[in-house]
């Protein structure tokens, strides 16, 4: 049984995959003044995405976390989407990637909900995602793709800390 479920989760994700690369929906310019390369804003397939922000916060044992704030919008596809299903975010500092934080101080006000809230087709939403930081001085630099693609573009932007 435990077999048959493996096989079945890989097999969605496989068609998920194909669907995501082979929609013919995807859109490889930029409109506006978005740039997927390099820029804090950009299409990104059939999505737009701009880092929007970030603030310090600490998690529940008040270790230093860097919540960023994120603009998502569903540019041209019919299905409702989430960001954690359209975009791959990363965070780093030094080169080293930053873990998600998940369990924040009681006094922070973070929203993490929107990260799985699907939307439609010319929608927008705010999303907010928290990673635990190696140090409170080093830059720390955000990079999004699309989740599902062939394609090495990518929105960045870089907060500095001191």
């Amino acid at each position: 049984m435990k077999k048959i479920s493996i096989l079945l989760t890989v097999l969605l994700v496989c068609l998920f995959g194909i669907f995501a690369i082979g929609s013919g929906e995807s859109s490889t310019d930029n409109q506006g003044d978005g740039n997927a390369n390099g820029g804090n804003n950009g299409n990104l397939g059939m999505y737009s995405v701009v880092i929007e922000s970030s603030r310090l916060a600490e998690d529940y044992e008040g270790k230093p976390v860097i919540i960023v704030t994120y603009k998502y919008t569903n540019v041209s596809n019919d299905t409702p989407t989430a960001f954690c299903v359209a975009f791959d975010d990363n965070a780093y500092q030094n080169g080293v990637g930053l873990n998600e934080a998940y369990f924040l101080a009681d006094n922070v006000n973070y929203n993490s909900d929107n990260q799985t809230k699907e939307i439609k087709k010319g929608a927008s939403l705010s999303v907010e995602i928290a990673y635990s930081l190696n140090d409170t001085t080093t830059d720390v630099e955000i990079e999004v793709e699309q989740l599902f693609s062939l394609d090495s573009k990518k929105v960045t932007k870089t907060f500095k800390l001191k």
